[in-house]
């Protein structure tokens, strides 16, 4: 059986974000003694003395989380793109015709995310890395404690960031903790980090559309703010499920999608048979929330009422929100051969299976700009190359854009 991308369980991991939270690091600084980068170019590191007593010696226990070499995927525009992962940063000005390395260097980048075509940043294992010229030069924004798991930033100083907690999934696409998750936010660009003392406990994911707007993802709910997170309420419950299936609380993984509109992918507990149980929803009107498709062995089963149509493919991956009415998900079939990349797109209450990724037998991103136009990061199991792939037909066919080992 082919095994998923994972970076978890990673204990050391969690105990690093867990002590960081217990030792009441609410205030995270991570902009002292930054340095420039002209790309390429490895990034300059607090010593690790330093570091750990930073982190009350958490730091020196953590074990790395595997990442891989093409990881995250995000445009701007359908010319203007970012590919990130382990010790990479790419670009392109072109669709994707040509890319440049932008960042070579030891930092394991899991996220990119930019606002505009200037201000950027890429996150991952102990990392934080910011742009403010489109990539040309970075800036290694120093956290000792190692504890940001994502970020979300709506203006070039303005942002959000889930920190801390254990049992990281990333089988939607987006880190996220299980458990001990905390959000926090930046107004000087990810120089310093405050905790948002307003937000639920529990933080898996959160994504905002304004400095007032945001939704936040918490075990099986989601909260909704619209004063910069000073306050929350509950948007959506996820269904009950039958706890002899399907034990305990969902992973939420949730993209925003316009001011009042999300779409959300529960992460269920668990693995059986090459399936792991998942399911989709579509938010709207920030309290109104309609299945579309679940998991068809396991989630079925532990929630028989929910009477969803079969996802793309036996196990969940990342997906990508183009509109309040139309995004991508892209699954993951291990029984196919080394693997299949199973795309479904959503667009108003229809939904339609394209095919999967040719040559990619597992997606680690997915960035759609349209509802034809988009790319795909990811692995063929079978070569061990990874690669960026875009379609313009909205994943009917594939075109090979980039690869490396």
């Amino acid at each position: 059986m082919t095994t998923m991308r994972s970076k978890t369980p990673v204990l050391a991991a969690a105990i690093s974000g867990m002590a960081l939270l217990a030792a009441g690091c609410g205030t995270v600084s991570s902009g002292h003694g930054a340095a420039a980068l002209t790309a390429p170019a490895p990034s300059a590191r607090a010593s690790s003395a330093a570091a750990s007593a930073s982190c009350a010696g958490s730091a020196a226990n953590s074990a790395p989380l595997q990442v891989p070499a093409l990881d995250a995927v995000q445009f701007v525009s359908a010319r203007q793109g970012w590919v990130a992962g382990a010790g990479h940063v790419l670009a392109t000005s072109d669709g994707g015709h040509t890319w440049t390395t932008q960042y070579s260097g030891p930092d394991a980048l899991d996220q990119v995310d930019f606002v505009d075509a200037q201000h950027g940043w890429a996150a991952g294992v102990a990392s934080l890395l910011r742009t403010t010229n489109g990539g040309a030069t970075w800036t290694v924004m120093q956290d000792p404690c190692g504890s940001i798991r994502s970020v979300h930033f709506v203006t070039p100083d303005v942002g959000y960031a889930v920190a801390g907690g254990s049992q990281i999934r990333t089988d939607g696409g987006v880190p996220a903790p299980a458990v001990g998750g905390q959000l926090l936010t930046t107004t000087d660009g990810g120089q310093h980090w405050t905790a948002v003392s307003g937000a639920p406990a529990q933080v898996q994911t959160a994504c905002f559309t304004s400095t007032a707007s945001g939704f936040l993802g918490t075990p099986g709910k989601i909260w909704r703010t619209s004063d910069g997170g000073q306050h929350w309420s509950l948007a959506f419950s996820e269904p009950a499920a039958s706890g002899a299936v399907h034990p305990g609380p969902d992973t939420t993984v949730l993209q925003c999608a316009g001011n009042s509109a999300a779409w959300v992918l529960f992460l269920g507990q668990g693995a059986a048979l090459g399936h792991s149980p998942y399911l989709a929803y579509a938010l709207q009107n920030a309290h109104t929330a309609r299945p579309l498709f679940e998991e068809a062995y396991i989630e079925s089963a532990a929630r028989p009422q929910v009477h969803a149509p079969d996802g793309p493919g036996s196990y969940p991956g990342p997906f990508s929100a183009i509109s309040p009415d139309a995004a991508v998900f892209v699954g993951f079939d291990p029984a196919v051969g080394y693997g299949a990349a199973a795309v479904m797109t959503v667009t108003g209450s229809s939904l339609s299976r394209q095919g999967d990724v040719s040559g990619i037998s597992q997606a680690y991103g997915v960035a759609f700009v349209s509802d034809t136009q988009g790319w795909v990061v990811g692995e063929n199991a079978r070569t061990g190359e990874y690669s960026i792939d875009a379609t313009a037909d909205g994943g009917h066919t594939w075109t090979r854009q980039y690869q490396m080992r």
